[in-house]
């Protein structure tokens, strides 16, 4: 059995906050606007390869799960800048069509000697979770990582952290809980989740 991941190990990079505040603009004009977001706000990080992140909504509005609700609306691993880029073709639209939403980006860079493929058990076993407590993957989560789940075991220091990453936090009171409709484009990851939780 390896080692138990140690809160040392991981490192909770500043949360970028793209807080988009436009509306009636076109995805065409609104993409560049946004990755342009991303990289004033992008803060430093040494191993940018080895990092997990949590794409989180702000604001009053949260994802409908079937077991609660949450902010939470994707778990990746990798090069966050670079994958999140890439995600601007979903998170665009989205932000364009629930006025007054924001995204929220927490990043965590993860170090282990002779492991550098640590980040991605993390990234298993925050989606593991992450479905035990909401009944299904994020919402743009298209796949378990199953293989990797449950391998390592955490000091509690350390998953009591990571879990925070996931979770809704103290205090916070949504207004609305949205999901997309069948006649949504983001229906279909959506349901991809709930289809594979049950």
């Amino acid at each position: 059995m390896p080692a138990p991941i140690k809160l040392s190990e991981i490192t909770f990079l500043d949360p970028v906050t793209i807080d988009f505040g436009f509306s009636g603009l076109n995805e065409q004009y609104a993409r560049p606007i946004m990755r342009s977001i991303i990289g004033d706000k992008w803060p430093q990080n040494r191993r940018p390869e080895q990092c997990v992140y949590v794409i989180r909504l702000i604001g009053d509005v949260a994802a409908a799960y079937p077991k609660d609700f949450s902010p939470v609306i994707y778990v990746g691993e990798g090069n966050a800048y670079s994958r999140l880029n890439s995600h601007t073709n979903w998170l665009v639209p989205l932000v364009l069509s629930v006025p007054k939403v924001g995204i929220e980006v927490r990043i965590v860079e993860v170090a282990r000697r002779n492991n550098s493929a640590l980040y991605r058990f993390i990234e298993a076993d925050l989606l593991r979770w992450f479905c035990e407590d909401y009944g299904t993957l994020p919402w743009f989560n298209r796949q378990y990582e199953r293989t990797k789940e449950a391998v390592h075991q955490y000091e509690s220091e350390a998953e009591r952290e990571l879990r925070r990453l996931i979770g809704v936090g103290s205090g916070k009171r949504f207004l609305w809980a949205i999901q997309p409709t069948k006649n949504n484009e983001m229906y279909e990851p959506y349901q991809k989740g709930v289809d594979e939780a049950a």
